[in-house]
């Protein structure tokens, strides 16, 4: 067993043992194509490498072949051209790092090298290509480059936006590179359904220092936003205190307290609205200034209005939680009151001793059934997918 094969699919099979073919060019950030063909594998991918002879100069295909397990394609030969049908079931290519040299070859017809050969080949297959620039900034805003770069998108490649930063235009993150190539393999079931996903936790200001919130890493709902944006949905995601960070790839927006999510919420409908935020139940009544930390103080709380229910109004489909204490049969009779006191379509129920840093058990309860889930966030979060794309 080569080693590449004990990663496979160890974080999650969102790629579903579909063939990623890498093509490597001559950029710096070549270096990174290790940790990214490794990434890969773990997201359930296999790799098929390409590099070009600049790429060959900057690392080593015996280092690309211990990353993937198999050897890179480096020449320009008529196995290029057969590659995506030799991989085996769906494929899609990623160029990462693309340089501007190679962005202007496919951009203008030219294939030099097993890298261009292979990208004009696919788009003559209607095999997607995604593209992941580095390069430096100035290069990047050069005129020329950026008409090939449009070119390319209106052609149907995918052009990521690279992370700008030190005046260069650096490889974008793994996570965008892997759910894009998950798009091109989901099906794209949830395709122009706007999504809304409310995550984290939200606060409720005792006087202009202090404020009272609640436990929430906001992890689930980057899990859901994510697996969403996978079944090409449009997504916008609202975060509020985090202990992850919203995907660069999705557009968010913070917020925190209850008023804020209904200043923008107000007048927007939406397709889809899935509520995994812990927000505030009750609303202290906001001092002036600084309360004196000298005395004792006695704190009065109203019940706050609760989101989902003036949500409901203005989306198809609702999904919001419940997260208790107790049994598993108190905890089902909860999320049910629940379920039929805001008329949402889907309450996922669990107990907060249950919940772990990426792991969760849980309850998909609707007026049907209910179906318990013991697993990672990420595998809730697709399950909640997959329950929202049949209603």
């Amino acid at each position: 067993m080569h080693p590449s094969e004990r990663l496979y699919g160890s974080t999650d099979n969102r790629l579903g043992g579909n063939t990623v073919l890498l093509c490597i060019t001559g950029s710096i950030a070549a270096t990174e194509t290790v940790k990214l063909a490794r990434e890969i594998i773990r997201h359930g991918g296999r790799v098929v490498p390409l590099m070009t002879r600049a790429a060959v100069e900057l690392i080593g295909p015996k280092s690309i072949e211990f990353a993937c397990g198999n050897a890179p394609v480096t020449d320009l030969t008529g196995r290029v051209e057969h590659i995506s049908l030799l991989s085996g079931g769906k494929s899609v290519v990623v160029v990462a790092p693309a340089t501007a040299d190679v962005i202007g070859k496919i951009a203008n017809g030219i294939a030099d090298d097993a890298v261009t050969a292979l990208c004009l080949n696919a788009l003559g297959s209607a095999i997607p290509v995604i593209i992941a620039p580095s390069m430096g900034a100035t290069m990047l805003d050069n005129p020329f480059v950026r008409a090939n770069m449009d070119r390319l998108r209106r052609q149907g490649v995918n052009v990521l936006p690279s992370v700008m930063a030190e005046n260069e235009a650096k490889l974008p993150d793994f996570q965008s590179i892997i759910s894009e190539a998950a798009r091109c393999f989901s099906g794209g079931r949830l395709k122009r359904r706007s999504v809304l996903v409310v995550g984290g936790a939200g606060e409720q200001p005792l006087d202009e220092v202090r404020f009272i919130t609640s436990r929430s890493s906001g992890a689930t709902a980057v899990e859901i936003a994510t697996a969403a944006y996978e079944q090409k949905a449009n997504v916008m995601m609202l975060s509020g205190r985090m202990e992850v960070s919203a995907p660069s790839f999705i557009p968010s927006r913070r917020f925190r307290t209850l008023e804020d999510i209904e200043s923008f919420a107000a007048g927007r409908r939406f397709d889809i609205v899935i509520v995994p935020a812990s927000l505030p139940d009750f609303i202290p009544a906001a001092a002036r200034g600084k309360i004196s930390s000298d005395r004792d103080v006695t704190l009065r709380l109203k019940r706050a209005p609760k989101f989902i229910d003036d949500i409901r109004g203005r989306c198809r489909v609702l999904v919001a939680f419940k997260a208790e204490t107790g049994g598993e049969k108190q905890l089902i009779e909860k999320a049910r009151t629940r379920l039929k006191q805001s008329g949402a379509d889907i309450i996922v129920a669990n107990n907060i001793s249950d919940v772990g840093a990426n792991s969760t058990r849980a309850f998909i309860v609707t007026e049907d059934d209910v179906q318990k889930f013991e697993g990672t966030k990420r595998g809730l979060a697709e399950l909640i997918i997959d329950r929202v794309c049949s209603i």
